[in-house]
């Protein structure tokens, strides 16, 4: 995957970007919802990873994890703040999208704090036990990563989980 848009690019991560990527995601841990992630985890999740790349610089981040074949979530989009408002964040959800589609996943989900910015891409709202148990429980175990301040509302129901009625990634 390799996608231009504008003055910036949507490539799949390579290890060069581990620190860039938790770069982005410290840069972002205002946003409660956005969990925080490890080098180590990164690492070992590095091929759900895509990066925007302007200037040769990495200006922000996403993944698609792939729970099952069909079972496919979208996490850890996140912006440089002094990339927001350039349409950065669109280009990783629209290419999450779209590997999402091309992979043949019927049931393509995410968690947010942000449901109004999920919405504009087709995705709806949906209760958290739609999901398998062990999706949940895969869930839980990253909550318990999180800094001990953030469990309490991440298990409480901060996040609002969405889906994606049609694997089709909108007109841009």
């Amino acid at each position: 995957m390799g996608t231009e848009f504008g003055e910036f690019a949507v490539r799949r991560a390579t290890a060069a970007d581990v620190e860039a990527i938790h770069r982005l995601l410290v840069a972002n841990a205002a946003d409660v919802s956005l969990f925080q992630q490890s080098d180590d985890r990164i690492r070992r999740d590095l091929d759900d990873f895509v990066v925007a790349i302007e200037a040769g610089q990495q200006v922000g981040c996403a993944a698609l994890h792939h729970h099952t074949r069909a079972n496919t979530e979208i996490l850890a989009v996140a912006v440089d703040p002094h990339a927001h408002g350039r349409g950065v964040g669109a280009a990783l959800v629209r290419a999450c999208m779209t590997d999402a589609a091309r992979t043949g996943a019927t049931f393509v989900w995410l968690a947010t704090g942000k449901p109004d910015y999920f919405a504009r891409y087709g995705f709806r709202r949906m209760s958290k036990w739609r999901l398998p148990p062990r999706v949940v429980l895969r869930k839980v175990r990253l909550v318990l990563e999180q800094p001990m301040h953030r469990w309490l509302p991440a298990l409480l129901g901060r996040h609002t989980f969405m889906w994606l009625p049609e694997q089709t990634p909108p007109p841009i």
